[in-house]
């Protein structure tokens, strides 16, 4: 179809072979021309041997590879210096050279030397290093010697890019800088392919990505099409939530499979309690810390990403579904929500300052107390101080009483009351109290007997 764009790369049953061992492919690609491409995967994946391949940096063992229409092999080092500009997740820069001199390395193949000072000059402008042309090499940091590699490359000026963890020992500041160059450098018509290990720098940044796992492709397409969660958990084993900011996705990890599956086990073998904290604004951060140091691993939500009882999950790996700030919550949180709520077998709800925005998980309690399971509710402060809602989150609480959850006090009180479900004892204690019977308190401060 006229105006499509033609693939500068195309690799078919593309195999790579190093020390015996094969690491990539057999592999399918084609890279069109003035694309922005991500390539992520777990280390092991094949990226860096792509990048390699496509350069000619490593042999083929078997498939074809060619660019811009010609076989790959078919271009002298020099030609292909000229179209592609590299920069390697690994080089050496120990030699006493300035900045500007190692710079001005990446012209060696451009053949114009009228354009040669303007070029370097450019490169360095355009990396922050104008200042340190003079410096020596050895005498820079991590990150400032990663700038002047990809200055080196951009002074190349070639149409074509492939850079390899070009935010490798990069602080933030210039890892966001070096992607929105990369942008900028895109819009100008370049082809950027780019190795990434941040799943959501790449989805802010790339209009493309590639996921490869075990040297072949898992998944390709627009980032809201790659980051799957259930794609994400088949590669990485580890479950995320994915978010939107603005058109980009982007993703918070939940959970990973190992240590999911090793909880599993331990349920399976009657060793743990299935426990779901209702929190959010920092009500369940003590909550959490009791139920960790009793030897209990509750899941938790939904809390926002910025949320001190996120904090406190991601603190001692407990799995959380978490959402956007400020915002309504997704559906696929409150679905993940609710897969939690059904899975525990007993929830506990944080005293949370209820608003319209995060009434649903206080309604999954509720559907949860009416099933039967134990549901457990702090009642200080009192609702009444936290209810943002118009009365809603009120009239919630009542009918969580009306439907058998229990009223404690605080979260010393609940993590007894599940320490003696976890020993399967009945909630009333053998001595204590002229009855011996155990007493709570229900959402108006009355006192009643347990349940």
């Amino acid at each position: 179809m006229a105006g499509t764009p033609s693939p500068i790369y195309t690799a078919r049953a593309l195999e790579v072979e190093l020390g015996g061992k094969h690491v990539l492919g057999p592999l399918d690609l084609e890279i069109e021309a003035g694309s922005f491409l991500g390539v992520l995967g777990p280390n092991g994946s094949g990226k860096t041997t792509l990048l390699r391949a496509l350069t000619r940096g490593v042999a083929q063992s078997s498939g074809s590879l060619s660019f811009d229409g010609r076989p790959l092999e078919s271009y002298r080092a020099l030609d292909l210096a000229r179209q592609v500009g590299v920069v390697p997740q690994q080089f050496s820069l120990d030699f006493n050279f300035t900045v500007a001199e190692m710079v001005a390395m990446g012209r060696y193949a451009q053949r114009d030397e009228a354009a040669d000072g303007e070029a370097v000059a450019a490169a360095l402008r355009t990396t922050g290093l104008t200042a340190l042309a003079d410096r020596l090499v050895t005498e820079l940091s991590g990150g400032e010697r990663q700038r002047a590699l990809i200055a080196q490359t951009l002074a190349q000026r070639t149409p074509t890019l492939l850079l390899d963890e070009p935010l490798n020992n990069l602080d933030l500041n210039h890892q966001l800088e070096t992607m929105q160059l990369m942008r900028s450098l895109h819009e100008e018509g370049r082809t950027i392919v780019v190795v990434l290990h941040d799943l959501n720098m790449a989805a802010q940044y790339c209009d493309e990505l590639l996921l490869l796992d075990r040297g072949t492709v898992a998944a390709r397409g627009k980032p809201e099409e790659v980051l799957d969660p259930r794609v994400i958990l088949e590669v990485f084993r580890v479950r995320v939530a994915v978010h939107r900011q603005g058109q980009r996705p982007y993703i918070t990890p939940l959970w990973s499979r190992s240590r999911e599956d090793l909880r599993e086990q331990e349920f399976r073998q009657g060793q743990g309690l299935r426990i779901h904290v209702i929190a959010g604004g920092g009500a369940a951060s003590e909550l959490l810390e009791e139920l960790v140091m009793q030897g209990f691993t509750p899941t938790v939500g939904i809390v926002s990403v910025f949320d001190s009882d996120y904090a406190a999950a991601q603190r001692y790996e407990l799995e959380v579904v978490s959402a956007p700030p400020f915002q309504a919550f997704p559906e696929e949180a409150l679905d993940q929500h609710a897969g939690l709520v059904r899975r525990a077998q007993m929830i506990i709800v944080a005293p949370i300052f209820f608003g319209p925005g995060n009434l649903e998980p206080l309604r999954e309690a509720l559907r949860a107390a009416r099933s039967g399971k134990t549901v457990f509710v702090i009642k200080e402060p009192a609702i009444e101080r936290r209810d943002l809602s118009g009365g809603e989150a009120t009239s919630l609480i009542a009918e969580l009483a009306s439907a058998g959850a229990r009223f404690v006090s605080g979260a010393a009180e609940a993590v007894e009351l599940v320490q003696t479900h976890q020993g399967g004892q009945s909630d009333r204690p053998q001595s204590g109290g002229t009855s011996g019977h155990r007493r709570f308190t229900d959402e108006s401060g009355r006192s009643r007997p347990a349940q």
